[in-house]
């Protein structure tokens, strides 16, 4: 039986590979569709694991917070490690070169981003220097920066134009971010004592409820009240701001959904209706209509599947290789396939695969044997 399905898939050649072919590049395309969509509602993988929370101003997160903050927060049970973290928002040399810079509490912040590592001697020169400055590897290869360049950003809301000379390059967590001291920028603009938010590492993921929970409360009813949030709850802040991006994409992913199904519908209803008199040749030797749709069914499983493996393979490939960390300038979300967005491309491939042959194999199978045999498709 199995000869059999795979001889008809090779009856004609250039219909089945242009159908797969067809198959995979548009399954490729859901396959991005369905990666951004799933990183826009869910930005971060495994987000109950890790052991990061954000402290921002209820009000908003565009409203600052007092430095006073910090150490009462280190003092809550269940902090292991806390730092300030302020958006700076300058560029490099021209504004097309946008790019995440902050001003950070330099002693504590490769205490709370534990995953992100740097060579101790770069690290003692960045602590040393007050005008210099750390950036993640995939930054540094984007700008071709090198330990000990001068980096001047410019264009910042705050007025003040930092030259920083870079002291080192960090390798995982958020590696597309530049850190330099906030130190340095709060004498600069005059010794403001406010910071953006606060970056803090948890000593155990579980407790992540009751450390907010006590965050918060302590500086209720306070002129800047907290809102304490996970990682990726924080995210979902920004995400928010791009609009209800997440419908379009479930639209034209079910325009692309409909159109696969269209291309295998036609070319198994083409394959089909060109051997109804075949299928009435094996009835009248004894096969029963089950063994006819099985075999229609196994061809078109096996067509549309080699396509996915094809297309949403080469998608898994691409953006696993490319490691891309970003929607935009300010959203930031893991834009890797992840297992349950594999699921559900290759449970759609089956689906589609299923949809579109059931009812002309079922009408071959069906068909009256004298009349299917004089059928001339």
């Amino acid at each position: 039986m199995w000869r059999l399905v795979l001889k008809n898939l090779l009856r004609n050649k250039r219909r089945s590979f242009l159908t797969g072919s067809s198959v995979a590049v548009s399954l490729f395309l859901l396959s991005a569709l369905a990666m951004v969509y799933t990183a826009l509602g869910a930005p971060l993988q495994d987000a109950d694991s890790i052991p990061i929370m954000m402290v921002r101003r209820a009000a908003g997160i565009v409203f600052p917070l007092p430095l006073s903050y910090g150490p009462k927060i280190r003092a809550v049970p269940g902090v292991a490690a806390c730092a300030s973290l302020s958006w700076f928002g300058g560029y490099w040399k021209d504004q097309a070169n946008q790019f995440a810079n902050f001003a950070v509490d330099a002693e504590n912040v490769f205490k709370v981003q534990f995953a992100s590592a740097i060579p101790p001697d770069q690290k003692d020169a960045f602590l040393r220097d007050r005008t210099g400055a750390v950036a993640g590897r995939r930054l540094a290869e984007r700008f071709g920066w090198k330990v000990g360049d001068r980096v001047t950003l410019l264009g910042s809301p705050y007025g003040f134009t930092p030259e920083l000379t870079l002291r080192g390059i960090f390798t995982g967590g958020p590696d597309d971010m530049l850190w330099f001291h906030w130190e340095y920028l709060n004498e600069a603009i005059g010794n403001y004592n406010q910071v953006g938010l606060y970056w803090v590492r948890l000593e155990n993921p579980g407790s992540a409820s009751r450390v907010g929970d006590t965050i918060d409360q302590m500086f209720r009813n306070t002129p800047h009240e907290t809102k304490t949030e996970s990682l990726s709850a924080f995210l979902l802040n920004f995400i928010a701001m791009l609009g209800n991006v997440r419908l379009v994409l479930l639209m034209v992913g079910s325009a692309v959904t409909f159109a696969i199904l269209l291309v295998v519908a036609n070319t198994m209803a083409m394959s089909i209706r060109e051997r109804v008199s075949e299928a009435a040749v094996m009835r009248s030797l004894g096969y029963r209509p089950s063994h006819i749709i099985g075999l229609f069914v196994a061809e078109s499983i096996i067509l549309t599947m080699l396509g996915a493996w094809v297309g949403i393979g080469g998608a898994k490939l691409l953006f696993d290789t490319l490691g891309l960390t970003g929607i935009g300038q300010f959203v930031f979300a893991d834009m890797r396939l992840r297992p349950e967005t594999l699921a559900l491309c290759f449970a759609l491939a089956l689906g589609i695969s299923l949809v579109a042959v059931i009812l002309p194999a079922y009408r071959a199978a069906k068909a009256n044997i004298a009349m299917a045999l004089r059928y001339v498709g």
